[in-house]
């Protein structure tokens, strides 16, 4: 682990740290909200807003992490503060300066780290908001993107604290020296002048006296205006009643108070202030007035504003049941939140070559019904109309006024004007630097371009990245359904196909088996050789057309066992008998190991015979003259089963199999030519054929593996199997007990 080297100006760094007062504090919504806006948009467990002290980080904020603080040694953080941008680990193991760090090695296990340095504007580092995985991985560009002005927006939060954090001790200070200040109006207003807040003082009748130069600055006024109730002017008319409420209730009581409201700055902007009201008493305790104190938190609130509309936006689209349901709810929230009349949706097409009309769309007018219904018929080739030009340049497009505008600019313009549409606004979504959809907005009236807007929309990269989770959600949907529909047809095929081929095949198996035994007359060699194929590949054909009707029994939940309580040392002598003619025939050595691992076992006999069959039958294919095929038992853990087992179907896993239960293995061993690794993968695929041996009559239909594997999951079984080129192979059976 590299220990991180101090900042070159640690000195004024932590000098700067300590004037924010924030170490050790309590938790605060406004720092948890922007760490758990980080973790969501990173799709991180944790994230953190870490500070570094002299000797360690401590945690401002954090999402799901237990720990407070660390030493700073051990801090990432202490990386990132050397810093001016983000500082990406990929993974820890993997870089030195963290692989042997005890947060990497032991809890809480970090491999992954992203974080930007939250630099203050004296320029010093104090510390970084940070996203943390357990697993390696990579951020997308946006959300590097939005860690970064999710960084700024921490900054400002940290400003903001340590201006209210003065405010209030400047209003503090104000009130320890009441009594000296007033014995010197003069004294007070120099004071007053000179604090970076809008000061005021009433008196007992509720009338102002003073106004700092701070005050008359901001509102471009003079004392002469502002005093007594003149100040009321630049109050806006919405916020007068409000305010006269709450400052009559603390006048009353003679307590503090505070409250904000908009006042109007010299510029005629309205700008929101928080105002604190302190009252002021004698030394004979006589409650003469109140001193105020105001701070511009306009920006704070436009900020909080714009983090509640996506979160808003986001929670919406994220508990919406489909992709349309998600661009409908989205383009609501923005016109409920932005003053907009109307909202529409465009996407891209399928093969990507024009943009369509979605049938996601908002309204707080019946008015505009018929220019949508009309707007469904259009498409939008990339650079052709509003949707079209924003498409291709990834940017927003505001019109003041589309009725001003030609055809050619807006293509729509004739509906628009009939419907009395006026502004619009064009904003790609975008996800992965691809544009998801188009929203378009419009007015009924003229609206001036909000440039804060448009910023706050285009830069959501989190809302393009939910909507296009909710096509993709939609687009697997579909693509399940089809594939339930192709596999229903494909079961109803093959039974319908099966059953048409079986009842000739049995009057040919059953004819010539009566040939064969020459009830009418004898056969000569040649005769007798015909029949003797015909009926050998009659009796092939119809196992591998039962086979084809078990899978498909299986694939649609129809196969059902039979189970009983089976002797397993008879169960694998049948097994054995069943088979040994082959083996006999290529001078091969069939062994039963004894005694059983179990004496019996409930299962589905002939099932399970099957199984054993199969597995038999392969091996004895596929092991040379004068080879060994051996059936042996044991019991198995379930630990056992998860680590040497093949994955379980999803619809055939069994839940009564708890964690306790054991398994009974039957093992098929063989001293073949063995599997070779590129072809081990497709073992137990239905239809998958191997001619090891060069041999096509080798060569079976690919079905008894696949057929077996489904029968032992059947069962709340496994399958495995264990094969080396030139030793031999072994096939085995996991049955619950």
């Amino acid at each position: 682990m590299q220990r991180p080297p101090l900042p070159q100006n640690e000195s004024a760094r932590l000098d700067s740290f300590c004037q924010y007062e924030i170490l050790d504090t309590d938790p605060e919504d406004a720092f948890d909200d922007l760490t758990h806006l980080a973790a969501s948009i990173c799709d991180t467990p944790v994230a953190l807003i870490s500070l570094i002290d002299a000797e360690g980080q401590w945690f401002k904020s954090k999402v799901g992490l237990d720990l407070t603080s660390t030493h700073r040694d051990l801090a990432f953080c202490s990386h990132t503060i050397l810093r001016s941008d983000i500082l990406v680990v990929p993974d820890a193991l993997a870089d030195e300066r963290f692989a042997t760090n005890s947060l990497v090695t032991a809890a809480p296990h970090i491999r992954f780290y992203a974080g930007v340095p939250l630099i203050m504007p004296d320029g010093h580092a104090l510390g970084s908001l940070c996203v943390i995985d357990v697993v390696p991985r990579e951020l997308t560009s946006s959300q590097i993107e939005a860690l970064q002005v999710l960084g700024r927006q921490t900054v400002a939060q940290l400003e903001l604290r340590r201006k209210l954090k003065e405010a209030e001790c400047l209003t503090q200070e104000l009130r320890r020296q009441e009594a000296v200040l007033r014995e010197s109006e003069d004294r007070f207003r120099t004071v007053a002048d000179r604090i970076p807040v809008l000061i005021w003082v009433d008196g007992p009748d509720q009338q102002s006296l003073f106004y700092s130069q701070t005050w008359l600055q901001f509102t471009g006024r003079s004392l002469e205006q502002e005093i007594g109730e003149g100040w009321q002017q630049s109050l806006h008319p919405d916020d007068l009643q409000q305010w006269m409420r709450r400052y009559n209730v603390a006048f009353e009581a003679q307590v503090p108070y505070t409250i904000e409201y908009r006042l109007r700055r010299a510029d005629g902007e309205y700008r929101w202030l928080v105002e604190t009201g302190i009252p002021r008493f004698l030394s004979d305790g006589s409650f003469v007035g109140f001193t105020g104190s105001c701070v511009d938190i306009t920006d704070h609130k436009a900020a909080e504003q714009d983090r509640q509309l996506l979160q808003s936006v986001t929670q919406a689209i994220v508990g919406s049941p489909d992709f349309s349901s998600a661009l409908t709810v989205a383009l609501q929230k923005i016109c409920e939140a932005t003053q907009w009349e109307f909202g529409e949706a465009w996407v891209p097409s399928a093969d990507k070559t024009v943009l369509e009309c979605s049938s996601a769309w908002y309204s707080k007018t019946e008015s505009i019904a018929d220019f949508r219904r009309q707007s469904q018929s259009f498409i939008f080739p990339p650079g052709v109309g509003i949707p079209g030009r924003v498409w291709c340049s990834k940017q927003a497009e505001w019109h003041q006024d589309i009725s001003d505008a030609s055809d050619t600019v807006y293509i729509r313009s004739q509906l628009a004007m009939a419907a009395g549409l006026k502004a619009t606004l064009g904003i790609p979504l975008l996800a992965n630097d691809e544009v998801v959809t188009v929203l378009v907005f419009y007015m009924l009236e003229s609206r001036q371009e909000d440039r804060r807007l448009i910023d706050l929309i285009a830069a959501s990269t989190e809302l393009g990245l939910f909507i296009q989770r909710k096509q993709t959600e939609e687009d697997v949907k579909k693509s399940l359904a089809k594939e339930q529909e192709l596999n229903q047809f494909k079961s109803n095929f093959i039974v319908n196909v099966s059953h048409e081929l079986r009842t000739p095949l049995t009057s040919v198996i059953g004819l010539s088996s009566v040939l064969l035994q020459q009830h009418y007359g004898a056969l000569n060699p040649k005769q007798e050789q015909y029949l003797a194929l015909i009926h050998s590949s009659g009796e092939h054909l119809l196992s591998l057309i039962n086979d084809l009707l078990d899978l498909a029994k299986i694939e649609a939940g129809k196969q059902e066992l039979n189970k009983a309580i089976v002797d397993v040392l008879e169960l694998c002598q049948s097994a054995i008998e069943m088979i040994e003619v082959r083996a006999i025939a290529k001078q091969q050595t069939l062994f039963l190991a004894l005694p059983m691992a179990v004496e019996s076992i409930v299962v589905d006999q002939q099932r399970v015979l099957q199984i054993l069959l199969n597995f038999l039958s392969n091996a004895v294919k596929f092991t040379p003259l004068g080879g060994t095929v051996t059936l042996k038992s044991r019991v198995a853990s379930r630990e056992q089963l998860e680590a040497n087992t093949l994955p379980v179907e999803e619809n055939l896993a069994s839940s009564w199999v708890t964690s306790d239960t054991s398994f009974l293995v039957i093992e098929v061993d063989d001293t073949g030519v063995g599997i070779p690794p590129e072809q081990q993968h497709l073992l137990f695929q239905a239809f998958q054929q191997f001619d090891i041996m060069n041999h096509p009559q080798n060569m079976g239909s690919g079905l008894g593996l696949a057929l077996s594997k489904q029968l032992a999951e059947l069962h709340g079984g496994r399958v495995s199997f264990s094969s080396t080129m030139g030793i031999g192979s072994t096939f085995s059976v996991w049955l619950p007990l």
